[in-house]
């Protein structure tokens, strides 16, 4: 049963990538050094500020830690000021919380933004919509599956009640270190072909195909325990009728309560074990 669902910011809920763009492209040209397209910071982003940065600077600044801060110094500074210049939440996303919400799905974000902007962003776009918000905390970043571990015990929760949704490979790795549900989304900044070769187990065209998951995903489990619950009851049934042969001596009957009870048992095993 999907209980919470749980999503990266950047490339899922968010369209960001024109204001990372911009963000980064300040720094490089304040430090006078060549700059990239938005289409290139689509494959630039993903892991955390600081993979940015580096990939960002020419490699031969990338052990020069003063570089490093002073490029990350000057991103910070423009990012605070013009985040939402051109963010947006993709067609579709804020439709797709209302109704994970009114279905009484807990929802959290999940970021390798540094914390205090996926904060300031979530913030800013869904006003009280999450329940837990987790951004990047010291070094550890996803595919680390800490902040996803974080969020699911505020929720109270065990992995497999959980679906984590990105748009890149970095997600679908943490989804499994966390040992969730994943769904890869198409209209991110990556694709189809890397979500498959890192072996999303679902993935969504389009935001409604998310709601869609979770409900199939929950009515299949209803009525997995159901049937569950019914072929328990028979073994029940099985077995009273079993101590009920026993004592008036009815061998026919007795062999055949026998036998009723361990298939009807074996099926509720089958039926209860999960995916």
């Amino acid at each position: 049963m999907i209980k919470a669902v749980i999503f990266d910011l950047d490339g899922t809920l968010l369209n960001t990538i024109e204001d990372l763009a911009n963000a980064s492209n300040y720094a490089l040209e304040k430090m006078n050094l060549p700059t990239y397209t938005v289409e290139q910071y689509k494959h630039l982003v993903g892991d955390g500020r600081r993979n940015l940065i580096l990939r960002m600077l020419p490699e031969t600044m990338r052990q020069d830690e003063s570089a490093v801060d002073r490029a990350t110094g000057l991103f910070d500074e423009y990012y605070q000021l013009h985040m939402r210049d051109c963010t947006a939440p993709y067609p579709g996303i804020p439709a797709l919380l209302s109704s994970l919400k009114a279905k009484g799905v807990l929802l959290g974000v999940v970021s390798n933004k540094p914390h205090e902007f996926v904060t300031q962003i979530v913030g800013q776009y869904f006003p009280g919509v999450f329940d837990s918000v987790a951004g990047q905390q010291g070094t550890l970043v996803k595919p680390d599956p800490a902040a996803l571990n974080r969020v699911i015990a505020d929720f109270k929760l065990q992995p497999d009640q959980v679906l984590y949704v990105g748009d890149s490979n970095v997600d679908i790795f943490t989804a499994r270190n966390a040992k969730t549900a994943d769904c890869g989304v198409l209209w991110g900044f990556r694709g189809q072909a890397e979500l498959e070769e890192a072996g999303a187990h679902h993935i969504a065209a389009a935001p409604e195909d998310i709601l869609t998951l979770v409900l199939t995903k929950n009515r299949a489990e209803v009525l997995r325990r159901g049937l569950a619950l019914f072929a328990l009851l028979i073994m029940v049934c099985g077995l009273l009728g079993l101590f009920y042969f026993l004592i008036t001596g009815n061998g026919a009957g007795m062999a055949a309560c026998v036998i009723l009870p361990a298939l009807a048992g074996f099926a509720a095993v089958r039926m209860t074990r999960r995916e």
